[in-house]
C-alpha cells in the first residue's frame, strides 16, 4: 500500500497535463503504463536524418525522465522562469494576426496554448494527424512536445535534444510517430539551439 501510495504522490507532483490531477487520472497513467514504446530514441520511417538538417549536439547526459507516459515529463535538469518565459515568447511569435499559425489550448495536453496550423488542408501529414498542432511547452518546467518530420525527429533525437513520447505511433492516442519531447534548456545555450527546433518545426508544418 505504501508503494502505491508514493507512486500516486511522485505522478501528482509531476502537475496537471492532459489527464485529470485525482486518482483516476493516475489509474489511466499507470494502466497505459505497459504500453510505452521499447525504444524512444529511433524514429519509424526516418531514411535521411541529418541529411538536410545539421543540428549541434546536445552536451551531457539526458535528463531523467518520469515514468509514466501522462503526463510526459523529466525529473532533472528542469528549466527556470525566464528561459521558459524566452521559449513561450519564440512560441508566441510564430502566431502573427492573419498568418498562417495562431494559438489555441493544446489538444493533448488540454491545458495552456499550443501553436496550430490555421488552414488544415495546408499542413504536413504529420501534422494533419494533430489537427493542426505543431508544438506546446511545458511551463512546470520548460520542456516542450513537438511534431516533427520523420528525418528531422531523428536528427533532434540523436543530437540528445529529446526522445519519443511513449505512446507515440501507438493507436491508443492516436499520437503520431514524430511526436518528439524537447528537454527544457538548462541555460541560454540550450535555448539557441531549442529555438532552432522550433523554427525548425514551424517551417515545415506546412505543405
Amino acid at each position: 500500500m505504501r508503494k502505491v501510495k508514493n507512486d500516486y504522490a511522485a505522478w501528482m507532483a509531476l502537475g496537471p497535463g492532459g489527464l485529470p490531477a485525482n486518482i483516476g487520472g493516475w489509474l489511466i497513467a499507470t494502466a497505459l503504463r505497459p504500453f510505452a514504446r521499447a525504444d524512444p530514441l529511433t524514429v519509424g520511417g526516418a531514411d535521411h536524418p541529418g541529411l538536410h538538417w545539421h543540428l549541434e549536439h546536445r552536451r551531457g547526459p539526458r535528463p531523467t525522465i518520469a515514468p509514466y507516459p501522462i503526463p510526459h515529463r523529466q525529473l532533472t535538469d528542469r528549466g527556470h522562469s525566464t528561459l521558459i518565459e524566452r521559449l513561450n515568447d519564440a512560441v508566441a511569435a510564430e502566431a502573427r494576426p492573419d498568418g498562417p499559425f495562431h494559438m489555441e489550448r493544446s489538444h493533448f495536453e488540454r491545458r495552456g496554448d499550443a501553436l496550430y496550423v490555421t488552414d488544415i488542408s495546408t499542413a504536413a501529414p504529420w501534422i494533419a494527424r494533430t489537427k493542426g498542432e505543431i508544438l506546446h511547452v511545458h511551463e512546470s518546467e520548460g520542456s516542450l512536445h513537438v511534431v516533427l518530420q520523420p528525418d528531422d525527429a531523428q536528427t533532434v533525437i540523436s543530437a540528445g535534444w529529446g526522445e519519443l513520447h511513449p505512446l507515440a505511433g501507438r493507436p491508443l492516442l492516436a499520437l503520431p510517430e514524430t511526436y518528439v519531447f524537447l528537454y527544457a534548456p538548462r541555460d541560454t545555450d540550450d535555448a539557441d539551439r531549442i529555438e532552432q527546433i522550433i523554427h525548425r518545426a514551424v517551417s515545415t508544418a506546412r505543405t
